[in-house]
């Protein structure tokens, strides 16, 4: 939906630069068919980001065991957690683990490909449904305690 309606926002931006909509003030139409097409662009852009994304799967799924995310390629175990950063700020979206060094091998050449040499990776931790974003926080928090302690 989001998609259709930049869609239409980038032909009616088009439809002026060509001349075929009337403005009140007369213009050489050359900005405003820089911003259709700069405004297309994002629209692939945004569609291509939204193809990769799986939205069958959840986000995140959080348990006794571990924590997977969409973008991880199986679960990481509390105990391969080496650290768990949740920024306070109201605008942080992400919940930030970190991973030891002796981690599952499969899961460092995932993060070695989105960042050469780290070990985080960022869960978003809004919107999840049925879930306020506090919550969501205080449930890793007590997970990864609970692993420090054993």
């Amino acid at each position: 939906m989001i998609l259709g309606v930049m869609a239409l926002c980038s032909v009616y931006l088009l439809l002026i630069a060509l001349g075929q909509i009337e403005m009140h003030t007369r213009t050489s139409g050359v900005g405003e068919a820089l911003f259709a097409i700069l405004f297309l662009a994002l629209i692939v852009y945004v569609a291509v980001k939204a193809r990769q994304v799986d939205f069958t799967k959840p986000t995140m799924v959080i348990g006794p065991d571990g924590i997977a995310g969409q973008r991880l390629p199986k679960l990481i175990p509390w105990q391969m957690i080496e650290r768990v950063d949740i920024p306070e700020a109201r605008w942080a979206g992400f919940i930030y683990l970190t991973v030891r060094k002796e981690a599952d091998p499969e899961i460092l050449e995932v993060l070695r490909k989105r960042q050469p040499l780290e070990r985080t990776v960022a869960i978003p931790h809004r919107w999840v449904p049925g879930f306020r974003s506090s919550e969501v926080k205080d449930v890793v928090n007590r997970y990864f305690e609970r692993s420090r302690q054993r």
